[in-house]
């Protein structure tokens, strides 16, 4: 509310032009959802009415494996205190790139000065755009794509996206993307790049390196740079669901202009660290970043520090991988057996934290924003927030994306609340 106030209006009329424009946009679906459940957020015993949030891709469920690790690792040094080298400080740089050769299985040892330390995946997208166009350019994403997406290269860098249509398996090709890119041509589009998020957010659907290749090579014929998010690829359900692109980095047609980011938001369950790592063979990339870019986009020294220590605990690392996989698959079990009760299709998931379900038997008629609208605001209102298509930039308005990486007892009240809203929704 505090969007439509009267006091906010006298005050935005003191700011900037573009700062009262921006002010105008309503917020994305993404962000109203989270506004409403943090406004009222459910507690099992404080607020047993409130909202369940299974919009936020966030994953609460290792809490107890995360905590007493961080809490365990209190050692503070001189150097963390101080001002730091931007691109990251070293040892954690040093640790990452080992981290990231094991765990990716790259086809090559990566080097630290390949790799630069931002403050969230979302830092890493501003940063990247800010370097591979020109305000006004375009670059091509398939989709449903994470609607944040156009948010973080669009606000201050001016990048636009161009949506490019995926098949009935939620993947992209070649063919389409030449499409997608020819049109943009004819229009007088100048396009600069493609993004991929592997796995796909929100469908779950994983990229294969046959495919990535494919993609790599169209750019390199069209001088498009190719930004890669895998903040996901440690969530698989198996350890070799995904194979990351730097498991082939030898491979790559135009490593120049190739660039990957992952984070420790999601596969790490701390998203409130607000860290993660741009890689790119690219010096350019890194010397802009370290010059002035990451001014606006570090990591606190102890921060970095902190999950420097951490990383260094392999033994440690691999059981809280391990045990975050088993977790992971037995939340996603307890939410696909309740939608097979309700006769509710989805994409079955190989990963991640999320689930996206087809609600097309909910429909009154055929499938329509307007109808989809309805069923996102009335589950709001039924205790759970649920984002539709709408919020991931998506062509089929029946469907929606459910996080299941939420505590057991926050997600069995979840449940019952979803099945009582589709049998009243349907008999409506």
């Amino acid at each position: 509310h505090y969007y439509i106030t009267n006091n906010l209006r006298y005050v935005m009329n003191e700011l900037s032009v573009r700062c009262q424009e921006n002010n105008k946009v309503k917020p994305t679906l993404l962000y109203e959802g989270y506004l409403r459940c943090t406004a009222d957020p459910y507690h099992p015993t404080e607020n047993t009415s409130g909202i369940i949030n299974m919009g936020t891709s966030e994953n609460t469920i290792c809490d107890d494996l995360v905590i007493p690790k961080l809490e365990s690792l209190t050692e503070i040094t001189p150097p963390e205190l101080r001002y730091f080298c931007l691109n990251g400080m070293l040892p954690l740089r040093e640790e990452v790139a080992r981290f990231l050769t094991d765990k990716t299985k790259s086809d090559q040892q990566i080097d630290p000065e390949e790799l630069s330390i931002t403050n969230g995946c979302s830092s890493a997208f501003c940063s990247l755009a800010y370097m591979i166009g020109e305000p006004g350019d375009y670059y091509l994403i398939p989709t449903p794509y994470y609607g944040m997406t156009k948010i973080y290269m669009g606000n201050y860098m001016q990048l636009k996206p161009i949506g490019v249509e995926t098949d009935s398996n939620n993947m992209v090709s070649v063919r389409l993307l030449a499409e997608a890119w020819e049109r943009a041509v004819e229009e007088g589009k100048r396009v600069c790049g493609v993004v991929l998020i592997n796995p796909s957010n929100p469908t779950g659907a994983i990229y294969n390196k046959e495919l990535q290749l494919e993609v790599f090579e169209f750019a390199k014929e069209r001088k498009l740079h190719v930004i890669i998010d895998e903040i996901y690829f440690l969530s698989t359900f198996e350890e070799d669901n995904l194979q990351s692109c730097l498991s082939f980095s030898r491979e790559w047609p135009d490593p120049a202009r190739t660039h990957f980011m992952w984070g420790f938001s999601k596969d790490f369950s701390m998203s409130g660290s607000r860290s993660a790592v741009i890689h790119s063979k690219n010096k350019g990339v890194h010397q802009a970043f370290g010059k002035d870019i990451a001014f606006y986009h570090n990591v606190p020294g102890m921060v970095q520090m902190k999950l420097c220590r951490m990383l260094r605990d392999v033994q440690w690392v691999d059981e809280y991988l391990r045990e975050s996989r088993v977790r992971l698959m037995r939340h996603a079990n307890i939410v696909m057996t309740t939608l097979d009760q309700l006769n509710l299709s989805y994409v079955k998931p190989t990963g991640t934290l999320y689930l996206w379900m087809d609600f097309t038997p909910l429909f009154r008629e055929t499938p329509s924003p307007e109808e989809a609208a309805e069923i996102f605001y009335q589950m709001i209102d039924s205790g759970i927030y649920i984002p539709s298509s709408k919020g991931f930039n998506g062509t089929d308005p029946a469907f929606f994306r459910l996080i299941y990486s939420i505590p057991e007892g926050f997600l069995t009240e979840a449940m019952a609340r979803l099945r009582n809203f589709v049998i009243e929704y349907t008999a409506s």
